[in-house]
Parts: structure tokens; C-alpha cells; sequence
């Protein structure tokens, strides 16, 4: 069995650790600075609180994408260092797999996308297959701690067999997948204006789907960052996702504590020049804007919808994954290396899982008050680490996704 931890190149593997969750860990203890300043600010308050843009186009209803806006990916993104980004490459491995490009007129630029084509056993392209989209963590593919590159095997024994369309947005790394009340100065992470709500809310399904000659049901999951991301996309488009799936991640947005990591994790993204906060996103904590972009608020949306609901967390306790003789032995590390990586997984990422423990339970209690339908995989142990995705991948689409998205092949 290949090791769960070691990088998808087939040749080497990408240069500088494994990262502990969806990011290359820095050490930004700047970021942690002015996102305890956030923490401790007042929240919205009189004008602050009415400012809700307008969301027009949002919805898979109101966009003018067509397939004509998609196109052949070329040549491979740089990551952070600069270097071609790892699931460039990674992509052509996988039977009908292959790059893209999709155009975004709310961003004005061409967003990079993975996509592993519905395929028969013999390589045959299928139509009217349904759509699985993937969202990358915090780093995602600019880090190159995407989906393609940290879970390479796991995504292509998954679904190269498989009839459904998986589609990987290729950038939006700090982003959150929303759209951004600002427009940030563009950057190693951030190239420009950030409408992810319309681009994956409307503008990619409209144009991917059709290039792909897909039927029109989808599911969504993400991870960590993105977790809240898909879940958001389920509420802001009812029942336009037959199922989605949210790994470890944290619902709310707009109190005090989860406003906190989304302080941390935004504020990686302004690559040194200057300081990003929540408020570059959607206003004031706690504004109406801010509310309508946190998942736990949002989840009356999904009462009497038929999206099928995967969520999940572990506990923050270390797990066999975690321990040095297991690092050690899989990755072929000295003592020390693999001392000090089980020591990164174990207090950083344990600290971190242990947080979104909660969120997610809070998340399905509220589920549970509204009788909403969700299966919820409670780990006793797991730390915000890739082993635990890699599970989830397979888990949800088992019990939840594939009979979502695949309801005859899963009753048989």
C-alpha cells in the first residue's frame, strides 16, 4: 500500500516538507498578531452591519458562461517558489485526466482547472455524467497542497474507473472561495479581483458542464479553508448540489473565535505586501455581508432541499499516522526529521483539528434543530493533516457522494 503521507510525482517529489494540513506551515507570527487584533475588535455595528453587495449572477440562473470558455491548459502555473506547480503534471497520469482553463468575466482573467473526464474501463469518453467538484485548502495548488498533489493515488483509484466528471479549481489559495468586498493588490497567492462565489457558483458550471456534455447533477467538497466553501455554495444555490461534503472544517465566520482562523488564514495570503483581514472579504464582523457568507448562519438553507450532506472532524488526538516510528517508516526519515514532523502534526495540526472538532459539532447540532439530513464521521482521533482527507475522500464518496451523484450504481 503506498505510503498516505508521500507526494504524487511518479519521478521525485515536490521540494520542502509535507505540510500539515491544506498549507505550508511559515511560521507568520505577524498573521497571528493582526488576527488577535481582529479577534478583539468590536463587531459590526449601525451602517456597518447593511453591507450586502449586490449578489446577481451568483446563481447557475443568472450567468452567461457558455462552453466557450474553456480551453487547453498549456503550460503548467508557478507555485510560491516560482517553480511549475506539481499537479500539472499529476493530471495526465490519470485516465481522462487533463488541463484547462476557464475564463471568468467576474475576475477578468483564465482560472486553471484539473479535470478527470467520465471515462468507461476502456478509455472511452462518456456524456451525461454527472459533476464532482474538488476544492483545494488554504496553500492549494500555489503551495502545491492540492487534491492532485497530496493525494494523487487516493483520487485516482477513486474515480479513473468511475462514470463522473471530477473537476479541481487550480488557484484561489487564502481566498475562502468567496466573493471579496475589496480587491486585493495582486500577489504571489492573490492575482487579482477574488469572485469565487460567481465563478464556482455559476460561471464554471456553466461553462464546464456543457464542454463536458455532463447531465447537470453535481456535488461539491472541500477541505480545512474549503470546507465552509462548499458548504456555502450548497446554501447560496439550493438544491443545485445533489450532495456535498465539508472535511474538518469550521461553518461559522462571523463570531469572535472562527472569525479568528479566518483572520490567520487570510491573512497568509498578502505574501508580506501589507495586511489582509476578514474584513477585505465581507466587512465588519459580524455585517450582514459577513453573515450571509458564514455556512453555520446559512444552514436553515438547506432545510427541505434534497442535497446530501457529508461532515466531518477528528478529535485533535494523534493517530497512527501521527507518531514517529509510522513517519519514520513511510517516509524514510531520520529519527530527528521524523521527531520533528510528528511533533509539527501533533501540536500545530492536533490544536487545529481540536478547533474544528468543535465548529463541526456545532454545525450538526444546528443541522439536527433543523432536520437536516447528515452523516457525520466522528473521529476519536485525527489531526488536521492530509491521512485524514485521504479518508474522507473515500468514506464520502461511498456513503454519501457516489449514491448521490450515482444512485443506480450504488443500489446495486
Amino acid at each position: 500500500m503506498p505510503s498516505p503521507w508521500r507526494s504524487a510525482w511518479p519521478s521525485e517529489s515536490p521540494e520542502g516538507v509535507d505540510p500539515v494540513g491544506g498549507s505550508v506551515p511559515d511560521g507568520d507570527k505577524a498573521g497571528l498578531a493582526n488576527a488577535v487584533e481582529e479577534l478583539l475588535g468590536p463587531d459590526a455595528e449601525g451602517a456597518e452591519v447593511d453591507n450586502m453587495p449586490a449578489v446577481a449572477g451568483e446563481n447557475l440562473a443568472g450567468s452567461t458562461a457558455t462552453p466557450e470558455k474553456v480551453s487547453e491548459l498549456t503550460a503548467a502555473p508557478v507555485n510560491y517558489k516560482g517553480n511549475p506547480q506539481a499537479w500539472f503534471h499529476n493530471i495526465g497520469l490519470i485516465k481522462g485526466g487533463k488541463a484547462y482553463q476557464v475564463y471568468s468575466d467576474s475576475m477578468g482573467r483564465n482560472i486553471p482547472v484539473a479535470v478527470i473526464r467520465a471515462t468507461n474501463p476502456d478509455g472511452t469518453l462518456l456524456t451525461g455524467a454527472p459533476t464532482y467538484y474538488l476544492l483545494n485548502g488554504a496553500g492549494g495548488s500555489e503551495q502545491d497542497t492540492d487534491w492532485l498533489t497530496q493525494a494523487f493515488e487516493q483520487v485516482r483509484d477513486t474515480f479513473q474507473d468511475e462514470p463522473v466528471n471530477v473537476v479541481i479549481p487550480m488557484e484561489g489559495a487564502f481566498s475562502y472561495y468567496v466573493d471579496w468586498l475589496s480587491d486585493p493588490q495582486p500577489n504571489t497567492y492573490l492575482h487579482g479581483k477574488q469572485k469565487w462565489s460567481t465563478f464556482l457558483g455559476s460561471e464554471l458550471p456553466n461553462s464546464i458542464e456543457p464542454f463536458l456534455n455532463a447531465n447537470g447533477t453535481r456535488a461539491v467538497s472541500g477541505f480545512s479553508m474549503s470546507a465552509t466553501s462548499a458548504l456555502l455554495l450548497a446554501e447560496h444555490n439550493p438544491d443545485q448540489y445533489a450532495a456535498v461534503g465539508s472535511f474538518s472544517g469550521c461553518a461559522a465566520t462571523s463570531t469572535a473565535l472562527p472569525s479568528f482562523f479566518v483572520g490567520l488564514t487570510v491573512n497568509r495570503g498578502s505574501a508580506g505586501r501589507g495586511n489582509l483581514s476578514p474584513a477585505d472579504l465581507w466587512g465588519a464582523r459580524g455585517s450582514e455581508y459577513n453573515r450571509y457568507n458564514d455556512a453555520l448562519v446559512m444552514a436553515e438553507k438547506l432545510r427541505g432541499t434534497q442535497t446530501k450532506l457529508y461532515i466531518s472532524a477528528g478529535t485533535g488526538l494523534p493517530s497512527s499516522t501521527d507518531m514517529i516510528g509510522e513517519l519514520k517508516k513511510a517516509k524514510e526519515l531520520t529519527s530527528s526529521e521524523a521527531l520533528a514532523q510528528a511533533l509539527t502534526l501533533q501540536v500545530e495540526g492536533g490544536a487545529i483539528e481540536a478547533a474544528m472538532n468543535a465548529c463541526t459539532h456545532d454545525l450538526h447540532t444546528k443541522l439536527k434543530a433543523l432536520d437536516v439530513p447528515v452523516t457525520f464521521n466522528k473521529r476519536a482521533t485525527g489531526t488536521h493533516s492530509w491521512p485524514v482527507w485521504h479518508d474522507d475522500l473515500k468514506v464520502s464518496w461511498e456513503r454519501v457522494i457516489g449514491p448521490a451523484l450515482l444512485p443506480g450504481k450504488f443500489q446495486q
